[in-house]
């Protein structure tokens, strides 16, 4: 797990968000759950260490940026 955490600084290809305007709403899976994640200065420690993804809500392209989980 621990190899997830080097990995935050390597390139990735951008995905582009087809929305208008683009990236209306963040998503996460955790356990098959579909989870609110939120745009944030740096990523989250927790989104590296379980090596999570987050999505656009409606077209579903990667978010290229950093981002973290919303508190439930």
């Amino acid at each position: 797990m621990l190899r997830n955490m080097f990995r935050w600084g390597r390139a990735k290809s951008v995905t582009q968000c087809s929305c208008d305007p683009e990236w209306q709403g963040l998503y996460t899976k955790i356990d098959g759950e579909r989870r609110l994640a939120l745009p944030r200065d740096e990523m989250a420690t927790i989104v590296g260490y379980l090596d999570l993804t987050a999505h656009c809500a409606r077209c579903d392209a990667e978010y290229p940026k950093p981002w973290g989980l919303a508190s439930q």
